[in-house]
């Protein structure tokens, strides 16, 4: 009976997460079967699917080298070189002598820009395995990283010489030679390893742009166009032509390319920009102006992008565009001189004239601070306004691939970064088997609600989640009014009530929802998975209502666009009656790990930061394979710039499960 909802309300002890490997002891659990099936997933480059057979690996022989070497496998493929790293350093702690990891760990430790502890770590693998040409191959890669070029040929030509048929050596030591001025042996070198491999694409376009440095340019075309004879997808190729096509001033087939780079990789902010700059050198500012648009939608904080649009504006006269972009610009850099001097300029023309002069004045100091041995203000102050002194702090997304080149790369892919969502404790209604698969792996549990799952009589089953669980309307209230007359017979008035809340707010009647949960705790008031729900509810709602009325309906007119009109009045929610229905669940309930991830959540909206670090923390601890909480303490380790510690998280959520966490990755901590 719905009555035994009582004996839960004080639920207090170890959470587990319901997969197959925790229902089975360790011992009935094959080591070698995962293995082998991760090693299937990782031909697959099925990298997510593997890390998961992997992980079932690891759980039942904790020695277990191989399950750790995959795994590091996979997770390096995704990009994430540090928990690779881990993976790797674990391998190596269970079997010294396994050259394969301390190679492989290297090269994950180049990934990270740790460039001594990667040659540290391809010196040892040397020590155990002298001739093997694939690390001289690879610690070459790391030298040419630190400019080493001519330590870079000593160990491609080791590698040669262990083994003369492996194309890429030849390639790069092809590179390496060019680095160093020998421009005919580089030549001689990549014209071997094209030799040797003749439909690597790569190698035709490694000879293209030595052939670009060294201005025989329609040579370099004709590598380009055989490369793409190779590989017509490959938009790395269509970049180096169209830079090749602009080195010849030909910017009709410059901006053919570009055009060709941007449908194979439309998230390429890097070729928006030099289209950018084409189209405004040759008068296209409309063209111009959507380029530079793409750039600051894949990248808003591409300082360089708002700066030469703001320029672009000014130039057109559209003084109000200019001016917002070269504020963006200064707020992003509060330093940026040259915004300040051109946001001067356009204020001028503006006719305010008390901005402008402060905008002078404050480019004046920053140049005076910067440069106070110089002599001449006026050639500084004209030396600032070339944004070129900015370069270091452009960034640009170009990753010059596309979905055939990285099948299973899911880092590759452009998502929201936002932090997951609360937990509830839900009734999870049946659904059929295709789609429950699909909710399986979000549920979690905590030692009460498994039990009362397991002997209630009504078929009820609670879980909790983050997901919202796929029921219709009609389901949910066919079976709210199936129990609740089976309830209401037993006298479980309190359960009535509770089970009519959590069906409610499922459904988002969040008023109908809170007020059940009220007259639940009406009547006990220890219900501790209602006060979360409740604290949950009205957490949600608070932040719909706030956003929802942050905008009042009204449409401004203006000569360039429709606008919302901000309401500036509207109160920011304290969230002050979630957080006290928290803090009593925490009293009755201190083991419940899903309390502390949610309360964490509250406080990282109303900003207080390090207080959601320590609930994460807290809800971590309590369930250690709590996906959600790595990853949003994880996002919100990045907000206070704790990046390694945010690194860190992400690879265990990536680890767990939240497929997301590699894209993170790909963008904070490979940088």
């Amino acid at each position: 009976m719905l009555t035994n909802i009582s004996s839960i309300k004080r639920a207090g002890t170890t959470l587990f997460i319901f997969m197959i490997f925790a229902m089975a002891s360790k011992s009935q659990i094959n080591y070698h079967h995962f293995i082998a099936k991760g090693q299937l997933e990782l031909q697959k480059e099925n990298y997510l699917d593997a890390i998961k057979s992997f992980n079932i690996a690891i759980s039942s022989k904790q020695d277990g080298f191989e399950a750790f070497f995959l795994r590091g496998i996979a997770k390096f493929s995704l990009g994430d070189y540090q928990g690779a790293v881990n993976d790797f350093t674990k391998t190596v702690n269970f079997h010294p002598l396994y050259a394969r990891a301390y190679q492989y760990r290297g090269i994950s430790y180049d990934r990270l820009l740790d460039y001594a502890h990667a040659v540290r770590d391809f010196n040892k693998a040397l020590e155990i395995d002298p001739f093997n040409p694939d690390i001289f191959l690879a610690r070459g890669d790391t030298k040419m990283h630190i400019r080493d070029f001519n330590g870079a040929v000593d160990d491609f030509t080791s590698s040669i010489n262990l083994k003369k048929n492996v194309a890429s050596a030849w390639l790069n030591r092809g590179i390496a030679k060019h680095f160093l001025d020998d421009n005919i042996g580089a030549l001689e070198d990549i014209d071997q390893a094209i030799y040797l491999d003749y439909f690597n694409a790569e190698a035709w376009v490694k000879r293209g742009m030595i052939k670009y440095e060294l201005d025989s340019l329609e040579s370099a075309l004709q590598d380009y166009d055989h490369a793409i004879s190779l590989n017509d997808d490959n938009p790395y190729v269509y970049f180096q032509r169209g830079l090749t096509y602009l080195k010849l001033k030909d910017t009709v087939s410059t901006i053919s390319n570009y055009n060709k780079v941007i449908e194979l990789d439309p998230n390429n902010a890097l070729t928006y920009y030099n289209l950018a700059i084409v189209y405004q050198s040759s008068d296209k500012y409309d063209e111009a102006i959507a380029a530079y648009d793409e750039v600051t939608r894949i990248n808003p904080f591409n300082i360089y992008a708002y700066f030469n649009r703001g320029n672009l504006y000014a130039q057109r006269k559209e003084y109000m565009n200019a001016e917002k972009d070269l504020s963006t610009a200064i707020e992003i850099f509060p330093d940026f001189t040259g915004a300040y001097i051109n946001r001067s300029s356009v204020r001028e023309a503006l006719k305010d004239r008390v901005g402008a002069k402060k905008d002078h004045d404050r480019a004046t100091d920053i140049i005076a601070a910067t440069n106070s041995d110089e002599l001449d203000a006026n050639i500084l102050y004209s030396r600032y306004a070339d944004s070129a002194y900015f370069n270091r702090i452009i960034e640009f997304e170009a990753d010059f691939v596309n979905g055939n080149m990285q099948k299973g790369r899911i880092q590759f892919n452009r998502i929201s970064i936002v932090p997951k969502s609360n937990f509830y404790l839900i009734y999870a209604f049946d659904l059929p088997d295709s789609v429950y698969m699909k909710y399986k792996q979000y549920e979690y549990f905590d030692e009460n609600i498994s039990a009362f799952n397991a002997d209630n009589k009504l078929g009820i089953r609670f879980v909790f989640t983050t997901r919202d669980w796929p029921v219709t309307k009609e389901t949910a209230l066919k079976e709210l009014q199936r129990i609740d007359s089976t309830i209401l017979i037993a006298g479980d008035t309190a359960g009535a009530y509770f089970l009519k809340g959590v069906i409610n707010s499922m459904l988002q009647n969040y008023t109908s929802a809170i007020n059940a949960y009220d007259i639940a705790l009406e009547y006990d008031p220890n219900i501790s998975y209602a006060l979360l729900n409740r604290g949950t509810l009205r957490y949600e709602m608070d932040e719909f209502i706030y956003h929802d009325s942050k905008y009042t309906n009204s449409i401004t007119i203006s000569s360039s666009s429709f606008s919302g009109k901000q309401n500036s009045n509207i109160k920011v929610p304290d969230h002050k009656q979630s957080l006290k229905d928290f803090n009593e669940v925490v009293k009755q309930n201190p083991g419940l790990p899903f309390v502390y991830y949610n309360r964490a959540n509250v406080k990282l909206t109303i900003k207080k930061f390090q207080r959601a670090i320590d609930d994460y923390s807290t809800a971590i601890k309590l369930q250690p394979t709590l996906a959600e909480a790595y990853y949003n303490r994880a996002l919100t380790l990045l907000f206070v710039d704790e990046i390694n510690l945010a690194c860190k998280d992400l690879s265990k959520a990536g680890e767990l499960g939240i497929t997301e966490a590699y894209n993170v990755i790909k963008r904070y901590c490979n940088k």
